[in-house]
C-alpha cells in the first residue's frame, strides 16, 4: 500500500549544476516489485513547468540512482517498447545508462504504484501502460493550491427568538 505526502519546496542539492531545480509537489512511498523492500519516490516540476520523478530512498539495501528523470523521457522509452512485448523494466533501462541495474525496476515500482502501468492479467513480472490521463490529473491536482483565501467571516449573531441567549453576567464578587 502506497503512503503520500504532498508538499511543495524545492531541492537543490541533488542538481547538476547545469540543470534547473526541481520542486518536489509530492512524496510517496510504495513496496518493491518483489515486495522485499519500501522505495521512497518524489514527482517534481522544473521551473517551466514539467513534470519529473526520482527514487529517492529504499529501505532493501540496493543501490540505485536518485536523478531526476522527465516524465517526458519515461513516456517515450514506454512508447518505444515493442508493442507485442510486455513492458518491463528493461523498457526503462535506456533513462539510466551506466547507473545503477535497480534503478529501473523501482522507477516501474513507482509508476505502478501511481497507475501509468498496471500489471497484466495473470502474469507476474509483466506490465503495460495503465491510465496515463488519470495520473497527469492527479498531478494537476497536487500542483493546485489545496484551497482558495477566503474573507474572514464576520461574528455569528443570534437570531431573534433563537435559543441562543447571552449569558447572564457573573455577579460581582465582594471584597
Amino acid at each position: 500500500m502506497a503512503t503520500t505526502r504532498k508538499f511543495n519546496s524545492t531541492d537543490k542539492k541533488s542538481q547538476n549544476p547545469d540543470t534547473q531545480p526541481i520542486t518536489v509537489i509530492k512524496q510517496a512511498s510504495t513496496k518493491s516489485l518483489e515486495g522485499r523492500g519500501k522505495l521512497d519516490y518524489e514527482l517534481g516540476t522544473d521551473a517551466a513547468g514539467a513534470l519529473h520523478w526520482r527514487i529517492a530512498k529504499n529501505s532493501g539495501g540496493g543501490f540505485f540512482s536518485n536523478e531526476w528523470v522527465s516524465f517526458k523521457a519515461i513516456q517515450d522509452a514506454l512508447e518505444q517498447w515493442p508493442p507485442e512485448r510486455p513492458i518491463t523494466s528493461m523498457a526503462l533501462r535506456s533513462l539510466f545508462q551506466g547507473k545503477s541495474v535497480n534503478t529501473p525496476s523501482f522507477l516501474l515500482a513507482a509508476l505502478l504504484c501511481e497507475g501509468v502501468v498496471r500489471l497484466l492479467a495473470g502474469k507476474r513480472r509483466q506490465y503495460e501502460v495503465g491510465d496515463v490521463a488519470a495520473f497527469l490529473k492527479s498531478v494537476q491536482a497536487a500542483k493546485a493550491p489545496h484551497s482558495k483565501p477566503q474573507k474572514p467571516r464576520a461574528k455569528a449573531e443570534a437570531k431573534a427568538g433563537s435559543r441562543m441567549r447571552k449569558a447572564p453576567a457573573a455577579p460581582a464578587k465582594a471584597k
